[in-house]
């Protein structure tokens, strides 16, 4: 049995031996094209720019100034003060806003004029 055993052995290595490994193919490589870049701002020249206007509240003040012997100096204020200031937005044909602007460093766009609580006018009356 032990010749039995060996012989087997024997034919088992051989034919191990015999074997010998492929390579796996290499694949060819891929070549991606990156798909053209999609302007996807706005340019100026098709958007129709449109001011906001400021909303603004009226004030009035009343001062009265001591002035002995004689009657007491009234002094009525009118003034005009900012709410809310004048804002400028840029719109598409279908008078949505529109934000992606291209030549944003060159227009003006956002708030503009004088800010909050500032006096636009003021009148002085008596």
């Amino acid at each position: 049995m032990t010749r039995i055993t060996l012989l087997l052995s024997a034919a088992l290595m051989t034919s191990l031996a015999a074997c010998t490994t492929v390579p796996e193919p290499v694949p060819e490589p891929v070549v991606v094209i990156p798909p053209e870049p999609i302007q996807t701002c706005a340019p100026v020249s098709v958007l129709t720019k449109v001011t906001i206007p400021a909303e603004t509240k009226v004030q009035y003040a009343i001062t009265m100034i001591d002035n002995p012997p004689y009657e007491p100096i009234e002094n009525k204020v009118k003034r005009t003060i900012v709410v809310k200031p004048a804002q400028i937005i840029y719109v598409d044909t279908e008078g949505r806003e529109v934000l992606d602007i291209c030549d944003k460093d060159a227009i003006e766009i956002g708030e503009t004029g004088p800010g909050i609580g500032e006096t636009i006018s003021e009148d002085a009356e008596g």
